[in-house]
């Protein structure tokens, strides 16, 4: 019986490193781009992912943060920091309801968005994915 413990116990212990490394290891070490429209749905984590915004002309920029209707937004930590070429910190946003919202004017160039966030509680009670909405006018 001790033994079937142990193997029980190993392999849960094993399952739960793997699924740790999926969430924590795929961060692609070079920017998503981010186009108009929604991204892909992501997990929140505490690294920052980082999204590049190519702007061809001066427009009005609008990023906001979101999150599937059936997903709560209470407990959700996150944070928007939008950066320019040089890496000068242009506007942030940050909530505790699971949603940011950046609104800047922005000339050409390239622009680097910046999400981090924490979500806190059991995964029936909250939800640790997200979505960006950018729009361009």
């Amino acid at each position: 019986m001790k033994l079937y413990a142990t193997i029980l116990g190993t392999t849960l212990l094993g399952l739960y490193s793997v699924t740790s490394f999926a969430i924590t290891g795929n961060q692609s070490p070079q920017p998503l781009m981010l186009n108009e429209g929604v991204s892909d749905t992501q997990l929140i984590s505490s690294t920052p992912r980082r999204y590049e915004l190519q702007m061809n002309q001066e427009s009005d920029l609008k990023i906001s943060s979101g999150h599937l209707a059936s997903d709560s937004g209470d407990n959700i930590t996150i944070q928007g920091r939008l950066y320019d070429e040089a890496g000068h910190l242009v506007s942030m946003d940050s909530s505790y309801q699971g949603h940011f919202m950046i609104t800047e004017r922005v000339t050409p160039g390239t622009y680097i968005l910046e999400v981090k966030g924490d979500a806190m509680g059991s995964p029936n009670e909250v939800s640790n994915r997200y979505n960006l909405h950018l729009g361009v006018n």
